[in-house]
């Protein structure tokens, strides 16, 4: 069967993601339209491109006379469409014009069907869930739509992949930051509960904190940490895209914080496991699939305040042993997740097509 996949993502997350795994199943071709091509090369997946890629909304329109186009010509078995907004409307159309089988991946958590608000949430529940088969990437979102009322046999788990230059991360010992995050930085991803628990903390300990990322908070995170007088605990270091740098900024750290209020199943989470990080996480979207409280890492439920932070964040930093044993068993996650295991639930999930 030939698959088409409508996405954006970025390359490595694209071929780690998705494009492997569906390589690793019983299908045939992939054919991929978004955007711009793609930088993985193999005879079985096809970039389905515009000469020029516009950046109006009109383009989607275009995008999606292009799919349909592709389904007649290269005789497709289903459609993939990746998140909701725009990829999994323009992957639902096609598949309802076309008349085939529409998969839609959920890697953003629950909280993409209901981000927007209740009228837009009740739209995605219909329209997207309504083909044959749903992927999430954990137990809390399979729950969340099964409590909507969509049908378990279509809802399928697919845990997201780390990037799989980070399964040979040798586990590294001395580390020079104790905190690292690594994310975008907006009002979500809620930066500034770190920022708020290191200032209750700087008395006591002195931190050393690498900041990766960009966003429309970076100039207000920074702002804080100044008036929090934390202006040297704190590296801000940009976006960074490389994986080598990646690796290495993770490899030199010994605590992972994430105080988002709402995610899917972080890659980035994923990552910083496979180079010995011990995630300190918000208990959101499907972490807790990830993360054993107080065995791999610290789950904390309480977003809008900071002391739980502080007090997980203070457990680690001055119990050695404590923050070792759970380096240990972060570590081990690199072994929970696949290429291969992911591409057995796409062959499940093209079984269960073919079968209808």
């Amino acid at each position: 069967m030939n698959v088409l996949i409508v996405c954006k993502l970025a390359n490595d997350t694209l071929t780690d993601n998705v494009l492997l795994p569906v390589l690793n199943s019983n299908a045939d071709d992939i054919y991929v339209l978004r955007d711009f091509p793609g930088n993985y090369s193999d005879p079985r997946v096809h970039y389905l491109t515009p000469k020029k890629a516009g950046k109006s909304v009109l383009r989607h329109i275009g995008r999606t006379f292009k799919g349909i186009r592709a389904v007649r010509k290269y005789k497709i078995g289903a459609i993939i469409g990746i998140l909701s907004s725009p990829h999994g409307y323009i992957g639902r159309t096609i598949s309802k014009i076309t008349g085939k089988p529409y998969i839609h991946m959920t890697i953003a958590g629950h909280r993409e069907y209901w981000v927007d608000g209740p009228r837009i949430e009740k739209f995605n529940l219909r329209y997207l869930t309504g083909g044959k088969a749903v992927t999430v990437t954990g137990g809390r979102t399979k729950e969340y739509l099964l409590g909507k009322g969509v049908e378990e046999k279509k809802i399928f788990i697919l845990p997201n992949l780390p990037n799989r230059r980070f399964a040979s991360v040798p586990l590294q010992t001395e580390r020079y930051y104790d905190i690292v995050s690594f994310s975008r930085i907006d009002k979500n991803k809620n930066l500034i509960l770190l920022v708020k628990a290191l200032a209750k903390l700087k008395e006591k300990l002195n931190i050393k904190v690498a900041v990766a990322g960009d966003g429309d908070q970076l100039d207000n995170i920074k702002a804080a940490v100044e008036s929090y007088g934390l202006d040297k605990n704190f590296d801000f270091l940009g976006y960074i895209s490389d994986v080598d740098k990646k690796i290495e900024v993770l490899s030199n750290s010994k605590i992972f914080v994430s105080c988002s209020k709402g995610e899917g199943f972080p890659i980035a989470l994923l990552e910083a496991a496979e180079c010995g990080c011990v995630p300190v996480v918000s208990d959101v979207g499907d972490i807790s699939d990830i993360v054993a409280s107080g065995h791999n890492g610290i789950v904390f439920n309480d977003t809008d305040n900071e002391s739980e932070l502080v007090s997980s964040l203070e457990i680690l930093l001055t119990d050695n042993e404590k923050l070792l044993l759970m380096r240990e068993e972060s570590y081990k996650l690199r072994n929970r997740f696949s290429v291969e295991e992911n591409g057995k639930i796409w062959t499940s999930i093209f079984n269960c097509l073919s079968d209808e």
